[in-house]
């Protein structure tokens, strides 16, 4: 979503934390100040209710996280840890803000991410029991944009997908194997492959509503 310029001035207002596996980049109920763009990493995003822990999404290379408590100076509403290390972009919520007063594209674009994200959550609420199906699509769909032109092929061990969605393995093999009865994917050996990439895209709710 950024230009050339906005990129670079966001870069040189941050520094790269780098982070191993299982490591708690945010906590819920917990401030930080800062916010995240992750640059080749995996995280879970969840939150602690009554009933425990609540899955509520994944976040790929690219990424923005922590965008809210930016927007609302409120503490962290849930909590996100590193699937497997990786980097990311850390920025003070200062930091951010003055490069934004150079860059009105900055906040556009963390306005599209709100948005987008909002929409999100409320189409996985309308899935009921095929949510689960919903994540694995979404996240084959993400790995597969975040390989680029080339990567066609992404891949993802189902031992990970299940631990990267919050559910069991179990559910993981049962909506992979829809999605290879139907002819998109394929499994061998642990790794997907994706066979038809627009008919993947459009088992997601937006695409759906964009057709």
């Amino acid at each position: 979503m950024l230009d050339g310029a906005e990129r670079r001035d966001l870069c040189g207002a941050g520094h790269i934390r780098v982070f191993p596996d299982s490591c708690e980049l945010y906590v819920q109920g917990h401030r930080t100040g800062v916010i995240m763009v992750l640059l080749d990493a995996h995280v879970r995003v969840t939150r602690r209710t009554g009933n425990g822990e609540v899955w509520l999404a994944f976040r790929g290379p690219g990424d923005v996280i922590g965008e809210m408590s930016l927007v609302d100076d409120r503490p962290h509403s849930a909590t996100v840890a590193a699937v497997g290390g990786g980097r990311a972009l850390v920025l003070s919520h200062e930091a951010f803000d003055a490069v934004a007063r150079r860059h009105d594209g900055l906040h556009r674009a963390l306005l599209r991410v709100v948005s987008q994200r909002l929409r999100c959550a409320d189409d996985e609420r309308s899935v009921g029991d095929e949510s689960v199906l919903l994540r694995v699509a979404r996240l084959l769909d993400q790995t597969r944009r975040d390989a680029g032109p080339a990567g066609v092929v992404p891949v993802r061990f189902q031992h990970e997908m299940a631990e990267l969605l919050g559910v069991s393995r179990a559910s993981v093999v049962r909506a992979l194997s829809k999605l290879r009865a139907g002819g998109i994917v394929s499994t061998r050996h642990g790794r997907v492959t994706v066979l038809d990439p627009v008919r993947l895209g459009r088992l997601l709710p937006g695409e759906r509503q964009s057709a």
